[in-house]
């Protein structure tokens, strides 16, 4: 199993840290993803039916950059800043 590691990004134009990773479903492969703001966290709502993250895609072997559409399903006010969860459309 891979570590994932927070990198620079970007959510619906909001600047913060996250990445996108593979996950085995009944369904087959499929991405997810994890966001934390910096700041202007109001920006970023489960409201959003697509946004576009840009930053660090994780496959199963290989990391790079990239820019994927996003459905945002969970925000969560953490300690380090506001989290969002998202799956890649």
């Amino acid at each position: 199993m891979s570590l994932y590691e927070l990198q620079d990004a970007k959510l619906a134009g909001v600047d913060g840290q996250g990445y996108v990773f593979p996950i085995d479903t009944f369904e087959g492969k499929q991405y997810r993803g994890v966001f934390f703001a910096n700041e202007d966290s109001d920006a970023i709502t489960t409201d959003i039916d697509e946004a576009t993250f840009e930053g660090t895609i994780y496959h199963k072997t290989t990391h790079g950059e990239g820019d994927v559409t996003v459905d945002v399903t969970n925000i969560v006010e953490t300690a380090v800043g506001t989290r969002a969860d998202f799956k890649v459309v």
